[in-house]
């Protein structure tokens, strides 16, 4: 299976692995049922037994929720776990004939119990699909996030960040080096790819403090209103500015210490 998109290496080797351990755990079943050559149709499973999921034998089939498709199903993919269990599941489809072999749910089931090491195989399997989906996910949500990014570039000595300006964009040193100065003190060097310019995002405030640039530098910008979609869509992103806020703090406050 692959997305509809171009998707990573990863997830082209995880759904090499899935289609692995489903041959594994196949590997000795002989279902009742006979292989079916299916026609084109926008909805392949629908007329066909709710009990029954699909290894694909031949073709592509699209996964479809809403209008949407999601997943492209290729040969050695199982199909249809989900509706077999009565749980909301998606509609399957195809533009070409392609062949399955239906395989009646608890038969699978008995087959899989017949045997421990098909028992950890079909868990390995499950969890394989969990990842897949998990990585899927979190790749689509990226796709659907486009900031309106901007470069900048700046002379050593040129003020990136002016001191009480309202805070409007969130800052990446993608080249150079920078401090921040407040109240003509150095408070913080900015090295290449720190995010600078969140907490006053965060907070609402205006800009405490000049960053300038300390040598020729080169900046990738982002509206606050577009950083704070990708934050609450990559929250790990926030803790690792909490930590580099923290760090900041605490060496501002050795040097208000080392000052008296």
């Amino acid at each position: 299976m692959h997305l509809p998109t171009d998707h990573s290496q990863s997830l082209a080797e995880l759904s090499q692995r899935i289609r692995d351990i489903a041959d594994q755990v196949l590997e000795t079943l002989i279902p009742a049922a006979t292989t079916i050559t299916l026609a084109p149709s926008s909805d392949l499973f629908g007329e066909l037994k709710s009990t029954q999921v699909f290894l694909l034998r031949s073709g592509q089939v699209h996964c479809h929720v809403g209008t949407k498709t999601i997943v492209c199903f290729e040969p050695g993919d199982l199909l249809g776990l989900p509706r077999t269990l009565g749980l909301p599941s998606a509609v399957f489809s195809a533009t070409e004939t392609i062949t399955v072999q239906p395989i009646e749910r608890d038969e699978l089931i008995r087959h899989v119990c017949a045997e421990q090491s098909r028992q950890k195989n079909w868990s390995y399997y499950l969890i394989a699909n969990l990842s897949w989906y998990q990585q899927a996910l979190a790749l689509e949500i990226r796709k659907e996030f486009h900031p309106n990014a901007g470069f900048l570039h700046f002379k050593s000595g040129d003020i990136i960040i002016r001191q009480e300006d309202e805070a409007d964009l969130v800052y990446t040193l993608l080249e150079g080096q920078a401090e921040a100065v407040c109240e003509g003190v150095t408070v913080g060097h900015i090295n290449r790819d720190e995010i600078f310019g969140a907490l006053a995002v965060f907070t609402g405030q205006k800009r405490m403090a000049n960053v300038i640039a300390t040598t020729d530098c080169t900046v990738l910008t982002v509206r606050k209103e577009e950083f704070i979609e990708l934050v609450e869509h990559q929250p790990h992103i926030c803790i690792g500015l909490i930590e580099e806020m923290a760090d900041k703090i605490k060496n501002l406050n050795k040097q208000l210490r080392d000052r008296h």
